[in-house]
């Protein structure tokens, strides 16, 4: 069944490529992730725990489902925008956000130092800064909401650059906050968040050479590098380069196999439902604010020995913990609208373009966790400030 189901992605990824669907097209990018997974678990399978055949029938299900979805979409033209509509950059709020970040910094980076209780420059004081906001629950406040905009502004900010709307000093410098923000929230996410961002624009629009890719993709594996050196999680200062080497692959292991592992455990292991408390957990939490229903109920999620360590669970976790095998269904609702905003964007559409640089992080994350729903109140704050940076253009 293993080789059924790496088959009919690979096709899946082929066949989007035969179809000329268009640079960084979502389907492209769904089949190609969910391909590498497969293939990659196929070759390291003796090492994990054996998963069962109907966990891998599931999965092929899955596949044929959005196999399908490719091939209806193909002649598939959204008729609800027929003539995009022709946007500007707000240049005025553009530059305010910068200057709002960049007088905000020097507090930001107090805090996180507080937190850390010494230099955040070194490994001991930056795992600490990991550890306060991963497992101690303190976070940025209403800092928090300028990383967003950093890496919001980053992406704004090579779109119109590319466009010649924007100058080159303030890209520069937007792409430089934004990889601030991101190290003093130690996310090593952030920086792929920022990669995929700034990049998706630049691809959909033709103007990133492959070797350029390869490139960028080589500085965020750096970035990967060094965060985890400093955090002892994968890489050591102090350990040979050999040994470094050896300890990220392992833990590029956890990351990137161990999860479609621990994801059929869960679903043998699933005894009952939550109905929406993970996956409608933002909006439950609304309503029951304004006292419309109960408050959702705590998340357990602990870790799962795959014999690999991971509280990684793929994009399906939490809707299987919700609605069981209907749940591997539901992350497939997302693919139509990441193609509607494709090819809009392809229209020359700059809000959608940006939206869709936006919309692809949850896509290519499938394989770690949730970004879609998990992530909702994010993804309103980066929709509410594109309306700022992005106005239409006056007939």
């Amino acid at each position: 069944m293993l080789v059924f189901l790496t088959l009919i992605s690979l096709c899946g990824f082929f066949l989007s490529k035969y179809f000329k669907l268009g640079p960084f097209n979502p389907f492209t990018l769904y089949f190609g992730v969910w391909s590498a997974i497969f293939v990659a678990y196929a070759f390291f399978q003796d090492t994990y725990r054996p998963i069962s055949d109907d966990y891998l029938f599931i999965q092929i299900c899955v596949q044929l489902v959005a196999f399908f979805m490719m091939i209806c979409a193909r002649p598939f033209k959204p008729g609800f925008m027929p003539i995009p509509p022709r946007y500007q950059l707000n240049k005025k709020i553009f530059t305010l956000i910068q200057l709002a970040l960049i007088a905000a910094l020097p507090t930001f980076y107090q805090m996180v130092v507080d937190y850390a209780g010494e230099s955040i420059f070194t490994s001991s004081g930056y795992t600490r800064l990991r550890y306060v906001f991963n497992n101690e629950g303190k976070d940025m406040g209403k800092l928090g909401y300028l990383y967003t905009l950093a890496f919001l502004s980053a992406s704004v900010g090579v779109y119109y650059a590319a466009k010649k709307e924007l100058n080159k000093w303030q890209t520069i410098l937007a792409v430089l906050l934004a990889l601030i923000y991101a190290y003093l929230t130690t996310g090593r996410t952030f920086f792929l968040m920022i990669f995929i961002f700034t990049v998706t624009p630049l691809a959909v629009m033709g103007k990133i050479r492959l070797k350029t890719l390869a490139v960028l993709g080589s500085a965020l594996l750096g970035t990967f590098f060094l965060v985890a050196s400093l955090t002892s999680k994968g890489a050591s200062p102090d350990a040979s380069l050999s040994d470094n080497i050896a300890s990220f692959i392992e833990s590029a292991h956890s990351y990137f196999i161990a999860p479609f592992v621990a994801l059929s455990m869960i679903t043998e292991e699933l005894k009952t439902l939550a109905f929406g408390d993970y996956s409608l957990r933002f909006i439950l939490s609304i309503l029951a604010a304004f006292g419309l229903t109960d408050p959702p109920g705590p998340i357990v999620k602990g870790y799962q020995f795959t014999p690999a360590p991971t509280n990684l669970y793929t994009v399906y976790e939490v809707y299987v913990r919700d609605f069981d095998v209907f749940g591997f269904f539901i992350p497939l609702i997302f693919l139509p609208i990441h193609w509607i905003l494709y090819k809009q964007a392809r229209k020359a559409n700059d809000f959608c373009m940006i939206i869709y640089a936006i919309s692809l992080y949850p896509l290519l994350t499938q394989m770690l966790q949730d970004q879609y729903m998990t992530l909702i109140s994010t993804w309103i704050q980066i929709f509410l400030g594109c309306l700022l940076l992005i106005s239409r253009k006056r007939a």
